[in-house]
């Protein structure tokens, strides 16, 4: 009985270690297959992924501060105008050249409307300082200058330039016309480009939906370039600021502002110079104005603090 069990312990061990042979073999045999990158592909997004338009709306890392801009100001302005808009905003003290800030997500020249007529008045008054155009000079209306809906002026006659010079400012489209054809366009950029304004252009005519493109930098050079007597006079900067002071109402901008305010604007630009416990300029563009009487009592409120 146990010589049966031994065979058979010896039987089956024999059996065991031929399967195990075999086994082995048959893998040592096998061919192992490896994908590789030519061989599998990964499927394409349809999508493209954009960058964010830094025009239409703002973003903190697109954020810049000019160099040598006042970090309080710098700090101050980014604080109000935040980060759910395209902005330019600059401000220089008129008394301090080196204290200045001037901070935008967006550089380019955008749309402007009625802050245009700015540099139309006072390439205006340049010709009148040169003795180009008097006191006594009438223009002839034309039809292309005539705006639709306006009862005020009629075509083929003449109006004096002083009293179109009024209209102009009231936002009258046919006198704006009227005085930009007579003054020519390159007359008028010119101008803005002696005063600094290097990235504006105005339109041929005051119609639709922009009269022309500037930056916010532009605005404040100009301003600034009137308190220093560039290009006008002392007697004709002058002029130019008292006609701003009288227009029929406050921009909204420098709204609840006190000391004397020479300012001009819409919803889309505004600029002014500021004469208080300190004399500062301020012009500002955004694509929603929304903070734009915040952003002008802060700078008037740092300032007044600078000047105690």
């Amino acid at each position: 009985m146990k010589h049966k069990i031994l065979i058979g312990s010896i039987i089956s061990t024999l059996l065991a270690s031929i399967l195990y042979t075999s086994n082995m073999r048959r893998v040592e045999n096998a061919q192992l297959k490896i994908v590789g990158p030519t061989t599998s592909k990964v499927k394409k997004s349809k999508k493209k992924v954009k960058e964010p338009k830094v025009n239409s709306i703002g973003y903190s890392n697109h954020v810049k501060a000019k160099s040598g801009s006042n970090k309080q100001l710098v700090k101050m302005i980014k604080k109000v105008m935040g980060l759910d808009d395209s902005y330019q905003v600059a401000v220089q003290d008129l008394n301090n050249s080196s204290r200045y800030a001037v901070v935008s997500n967006t550089a380019k020249a955008h749309d402007a409307k009625d802050v245009m007529k700015l540099f139309l008045l006072i390439a205006l008054y340049e010709q009148e300082q040169k003795g180009k155009i008097g006191s006594k000079t009438a223009i002839k209306i034309k039809k292309a200058d005539k705006a639709k809906g306006d009862g005020m002026f009629q075509v083929n006659m003449a109006y004096g330039v002083a009293y179109l010079r009024e209209a102009m400012l009231k936002n009258n489209k046919t006198a704006s016309n009227a005085l930009i054809r007579k003054i020519g366009i390159k007359s008028i950029e010119s101008v803005a480009k002696i005063m600094g304004a290097d990235q504006t252009t105005i339109a041929k005519r005051f119609t639709g939906d922009a009269y022309g493109k500037t930056t916010a930098n532009d605005l404040a050079k100009t301003m600034i370039g009137l308190y220093q007597g560039r290009v006008l006079n002392r007697q004709y900067a002058s002029k130019v600021l008292s006609a701003l002071a009288k227009s029929k109402e406050r921009i909204k901008m420098v709204k609840g502002i006190n000391g004397g305010v020479y300012a001009t604007g819409d919803d889309d630009f505004a600029t002014a110079i500021v004469q208080g416990k300190g004399n500062y300029c301020i012009a500002v563009w955004s694509s929603n104005n929304k903070n734009f009487n915040k952003l002008a009592k802060n700078v008037n409120t740092w300032f007044d603090k600078k000047h105690k």
